[in-house]
């Protein structure tokens, strides 16, 4: 890994930054889908830099899926929306200071980042997040692999706070791969801190742009994030849709 001399700390040292979702409307949907996690296996998400560039410097991939980073907390989540053939996803990206998938010295590796894609179309006109709604989920299965559901085979939830329709689709996590969330709720699925791109102070910013992971890359930085949000997309999602209904 290359910190492109950035300083680094321990992963548990990163202070998390407190809830930051870009401004305006598009702030208004980052927070509205911003999906429920639950950890079924391996580490909890945590910060992945703080205010002031500190890197997390990861874990040794040694031991069981979650020794050493079972404590992430509200952590964090990297937001970023944008357009694949004109249709609107917002990423949300978690970083694991280390992945697991078996016994050995060559089933992981340190630093993870893993990432959910939600699908909107709007169902009426103007800046009103009440009718912006989920067509499909994109999520990571692997390093730059992407599988998808439908909007319908996703169960959502509500946050509690304002409008309680439940927007906040409900996934699971296991080691590095993502997948729809299908058990009961619990105080184990939860909202991870916001933190959109667009937010994130500049030191915090050039330290994920800088950083070279051997293997694996921070999805929401201007070199990668339109390629994955490309490779994530699906036209399924919008089949039978009209564009933005007319608007």
């Amino acid at each position: 890994d290359d910190y492109a001399g950035h300083p680094t700390l321990g992963h548990n040292k990163i202070v998390p930054l407190t809830q930051s979702a870009s401004s305006g409307f598009e702030g208004q949907l980052e927070l509205r889908f911003n999906p429920f996690l639950y950890v079924s296996g391996g580490c909890d998400p945590y910060p992945a830099v703080d205010a002031t560039g500190n890197l997390g410097e990861g874990l040794r991939p040694t031991g069981g899926g979650r020794s050493g980073c079972d404590d992430g907390g509200t952590a964090q989540v990297y937001v970023r929306g944008g357009q694949s053939q004109n249709r609107t996803g917002i990423m949300f990206s978690y970083y694991m200071p280390k992945v697991r998938w078996g016994k050995g010295n060559n089933e992981g590796h340190t630093h993870y980042w893993a990432s959910v894609v939600v699908w909107l179309n709007q169902f009426g006109c103007g800046e009103d997040a009440s009718s912006v709604s989920p067509v499909g989920v994109s999520f990571t299965t692997d390093h730059l692999v992407w599988d998808t559901a439908p909007a319908g085979k996703i169960s959502y939830a509500s946050s509690g706070v304002g409008v309680d329709t439940p927007t906040h689709p409900k996934m699971q996590i296991h080691d590095n791969a993502f997948s729809p969330f299908t058990g009961a709720d619990g105080d184990k699925v939860f909202e991870r801190t916001v933190v959109s791109w667009f937010s994130l102070p500049e030191a915090a910013k050039k330290a994920l742009s800088d950083v070279k992971y051997e293997k694996t890359q921070v999805p929401v930085t201007d070199a990668n994030f339109q390629a994955q949000l490309d490779a994530a997309y699906r036209e399924s999602f919008y089949g039978g849709l009209t564009d933005q209904q007319g608007c």
